[in-house]
């Protein structure tokens, strides 16, 4: 017991930091992000003395609550639907209607409906006919395809759902659907996601599970794709969400769906993200511990097993993009969720345990430096001081943008491409490049450029830092 309390007593900053920490963690668990969209589920009349309904015969009511006529408005008597209120002198009836523009619907934009009509002849059949129409909220296509003889419609995501979040902003998709209710086809439009996260998506076979979805089914899971998680949630919530907008028009007058419809689709993890979790969990806890020494043979297995199972095989990096997530309105997996976790208390009690043992861009460049042929200096091109200074400024940057709006800017990180293996991409030759470079320059990303390691690193410090007694006395 005073073992413990000591400890407590010695270590009380890092302990405060974990509940900080913990606390925050089963928040976020339980609540989900800070922001959400808010939906109406009821609507409630407020009646006041100023707003409570009288009924007026031909005498009105006046200002007192005495009665007085008005000879505007008689009460007559129907003896089929019994009683209401008439006019004395009939009108003809008239036509009315809602009137949708662009203006106020961005939906109805004429640009859009260009692109969903180019769209939707993209992703069909040759020879199909497509024909765009309107409804009150948005624009669909209807395809006939000429060989099969049916019709299907198409409706597009891009400004019909805003407020669902991938890793670097929102995505736009475009779904089929045939006459009796089943997704016939979903394809990715346009997002600002890294590119190697589509890849893995469209290569595991992502989109080929919302075939033959049933809109009439309710409530509906498919996986979602390990190292691509947050963006196979998106896309899955985005089709959900665009399916409810587009009920009851157009979707239940083309196909058998009825206007009162509870049909919801999401992207979960199956069961193996447990075992990449304990995993990832091991290899913290042994980065951490110090009841035994870790050998430079270990070590090295340790790097290997970062780059092979969490690069190559799962490419889940962590970033720090994840520690914001919650602040942007995006919902983060128990796989990411847990990751966090580990990552902040390694940063607490380990001396920034991830950047140093766990990350798999910074271990590939530690194994290319145990085989590098080439006698390299120690000394730096820069301080110790201004890479800090560099690193942060990155790092205030990049918080700022995004947190302004400017999504994109989340991608400023080199693993996705590199270890996706997307060659054709501008980032995954900039990898490449830096990891090459670190022949020369050891660790260049680590030390100058990683924000993520920044960030880490700053909370190391801080769990460090004490007040000089000369601070006071100067005081």
């Amino acid at each position: 017991m005073n073992t413990a309390f000591l400890f407590i007593i010695q270590e009380k900053r890092k302990v405060i930091a974990t509940l900080i920490v913990a606390v925050a963690f089963l928040y976020f668990w339980m609540n989900g992000p800070l922001l959400h969209t808010i939906e109406v589920l009821n609507l409630e009349a407020i009646v006041t003395e100023y707003s409570k309904p009288l009924m007026v015969g031909k005498d009105g009511v006046d200002k007192k609550g005495e009665l007085t006529s008005f000879k505007t408005i008689q009460f007559d008597e129907n003896n089929d639907f019994s009683y209401g209120l008439l006019l004395e002198k009939k009108t003809p009836n008239t036509y009315w209607g809602f009137i949708a523009d662009a203006k106020n619907n961005p939906a109805l934009s004429k640009d859009l409906q260009a692109k969903i009509v180019t769209h939707a002849k993209q992703f069909s059949s040759q020879g199909s006919i497509v024909k765009i129409q309107p409804s009150l909220e948005l624009y669909y296509a209807t395809i006939f395809d000429k060989v099969k003889g049916k019709t299907t419609i198409y409706l597009e995501s891009t400004d019909i759902v805003n407020n669902i979040r991938g890793y670097a902003g929102k995505i736009n998709v475009g779904i089929f659907l045939d006459k009796n209710g089943y997704l016939k086809k979903v394809v990715h439009i346009a997002s600002k996601e890294t590119e190697s996260y589509l890849a893995d998506i469209k290569n595991a076979g992502f989109y080929e599970q919302f075939n033959s979805i049933s809109l009439t089914k309710g409530e509906q899971e498919i996986d979602a794709i390990s190292g691509a998680t947050l963006t196979s949630e998106a896309i899955a919530s985005t089709v959900s969400q665009l399916v409810g907008e587009g009920i009851p028009y157009p979707i239940s007058n083309y196909t058998d769906v009825d206007e009162v419809n509870l049909f919801s689709l999401s992207a979960v993890l199956n069961k193996s993200w447990i075992i990449h979790i304990t995993v990832i969990f091991l290899m913290f806890v042994f980065a951490i511990q110090r009841w035994t020494k870790k050998t430079k043979r270990s070590i090295i297995i340790l790097n290997l097993l970062s780059v092979i199972y969490l690069g190559f095989f799962l490419n889940n990096s962590f970033t720090y993009i994840s520690f914001i997530h919650p602040f942007l309105g995006t919902s983060v997996s128990s796989l990411v969720g847990l990751y966090s976790l580990f990552v902040l208390l390694g940063a607490i009690w380990g001396k920034n345990t991830y950047c140093k043992y766990v990350c798999p861009f910074g271990n590939i460049q530690r194994l290319l430096i145990h085989v590098n042929p080439i006698k390299m200096s120690r000394k730096f091109f820069i301080s110790n001081k201004w890479i800090k200074r560099i690193r942060a400024a990155i790092l205030i940057i990049l918080f700022t943008g995004i947190l302004l709006g400017l999504r994109n800017w989340s991608n400023f990180e080199l693993f996705p491409d590199l270890f996706g293996l997307s060659i054709l991409s501008v980032w995954f030759v900039i990898a490449v490049i830096t990891v090459l470079t670190t022949l020369i320059y050891p660790m260049i990303w680590c030390r100058l450029l990683c924000p993520t390691g920044s960030l880490l690193d700053g909370i190391t410090d801080l769990m460090k830092f004490k007040l000089k007694k000369s601070n006071f006395k100067n005081q």
